[in-house]
């Protein structure tokens, strides 16, 4: 299937190209799901490949929340770039299938770069999707990403929303306003119900509570996100510290005389191991109990 003109193609199938393109152990791989009230969630999992023109397979070595809302919701969007310049990236639309808890998959992801030396950290599952369709291996230029953080450093100041609260903590306000960074963003596709996640390293937060992204590098993709839908945007350092935030994207608006796409974070999801979970908002908790009536 095809998008509309001008943006990148759909295919039914992966091609020979885009399967060897996956296979390396380090470089981006990304898996979104859709979580009990619709929306769009994002992990990275490095135990990802097609492996086949019509199935992926994904391993998990950690419990978190994407392997849960896989079981409910079977679609997802995939996502890999290469981890160097020039980046080199493809997306997929897939359903889950299967999982299976041995075989050549599990063998192959235990013995990879990343894995091999854990003694007590196993890939145990592995969950198996069929390829509703893929983009062609696509490059991510160079100068739209450096145009996209000079626009930045000119236009983000007039976006603050000046509010005394602040949602990013420090770890996460530095992840957000580093010039280079891993960042993609993943929504909901209207047209088939499937997450697409779309790369957009120049994203940048101008304050505590808000996310922007120029037009610079990928501006049909990026304008095909719809207005007021939620949004999962990953981040990522080279220190491999990495943050879900979530929120709903407000469209295109002018600051400083430069188009900005507009985030605002109302969630904040830590996905990174040993423990997963929602950060922001902070869990309601019960004062401790030190009286007892018999």
């Amino acid at each position: 299937m095809a998008n509309n003109k001008g943006t990148s193609q759909w295919f039914s199938e992966a091609s020979e190209e885009a399967i060897e393109f996956t296979q390396p152990d380090v470089m981006l791989k990304l898996v979104a799901t859709i979580d009990d009230r619709g929306l769009p969630h994002i992990t990275m999992i490095s135990s990802n490949r097609i492996n086949a023109k019509d199935q992926l397979v994904w391993g998990a070595f950690t419990e978190g929340q994407s392997k849960k809302n896989v079981i409910k919701s079977k679609k997802q969007g995939i996502f890999y770039m290469t981890a160097e310049m020039p980046f080199r990236f493809t997306q997929v639309k897939a359903d889950y299938d299967h999982a299976k808890k041995e075989g050549d998959d599990l063998e192959i992801f235990n013995k990879s770069q990343l894995m091999r030396y854990f003694t007590y950290v196993r890939v145990h599952t592995a969950y198996y999707s069929k390829i509703k369709a893929i983009t062609k291996v696509r490059n991510l230029p160079l100068g739209g990403i450096m145009m996209g953080i000079i626009k930045d450093l000119v236009a983000k100041g007039g976006a603050k929303r000046g509010l005394d609260e602040e949602r990013l903590n420090i770890i996460g306000y530095k992840l957000f306003t580093a010039p280079i960074a891993i960042r993609a963003i993943a929504y909901i596709d209207p047209e088939d119900g499937y997450p697409v996640i779309v790369p957009c390293i120049p994203l940048q937060a101008v304050d505590r509570n808000r996310l922007v992204f120029p037009l610079s590098s990928l501006k049909k993709d990026l304008l095909k996100i719809p207005v007021g839908a939620q949004v999962a945007v990953f981040g990522m350092n080279f220190d491999f510290v990495n943050l879900v935030v979530k929120g709903p994207y407000k469209g295109i608006k002018k600051y400083r005389g430069i188009k900005l796409g507009v985030i605002e974070i109302e969630e904040i999801y830590n996905s990174a191991p040993p423990i997963s979970g929602e950060i922001y908002p902070k869990l309601a908790t019960r004062p401790k109990v030190s009286k007892f009536n018999y």
